[in-house]
């Protein structure tokens, strides 16, 4: 079960977008303005990576202006040297990565990013795997 944290706004939404010097894609900025992002609570939902037979789960997706550590600015401003442009940092998985939102001219899609190299596979030169072209594709693996 998903329990939205809410109290999002577009006017919130833009501020962010602003932020990051980003755009997001219609898909997730109505995700935001509607559920503020979220808690998997109960069933722990997974998504799969073939690259690396792994399911992974998820255990929260970031909103705007909560507490610092469920908060999308709080972990951007965190990681933004590491970052590639047009990317953000949507939500966190039980132990092997952060998921990203990357929309620029050349790749778009969610990911995961196994920055820490949990995945045997992973390495510093490798440690981001595609996991859905969009973000209602993704959410929707989730359900």
């Amino acid at each position: 079960m998903f329990k939205e944290f809410s109290g999002a706004n577009k006017k919130l939404v833009d501020e962010y977008e602003r932020s990051i010097k980003m755009e997001l894609p219609k898909d997730y900025k109505d995700f935001l303005i509607k559920t503020n992002g979220g808690m998997f609570e109960d069933d722990v939902p997974l998504f799969r990576i073939d690259k690396v037979c792994e399911e992974i789960g998820v255990e929260i997706l970031f909103g705007l202006r909560i507490s610092e550590d469920l908060d999308l600015q709080s972990w951007f401003n965190e990681y933004q040297d590491e970052l590639e442009s047009h990317t953000a940092i949507i939500g966190d998985t039980w132990g092997v990565g952060l998921i990203l939102l990357i929309w620029q001219d050349n790749i778009k899609g969610i990911f995961l990013w196994d920055h820490c190299l949990a995945l045997e596979q992973s390495t510093e030169e490798e440690c981001l795997y595609k996991i859905a072209d969009n973000f209602d594709a993704f959410f929707e693996m989730l359900k």
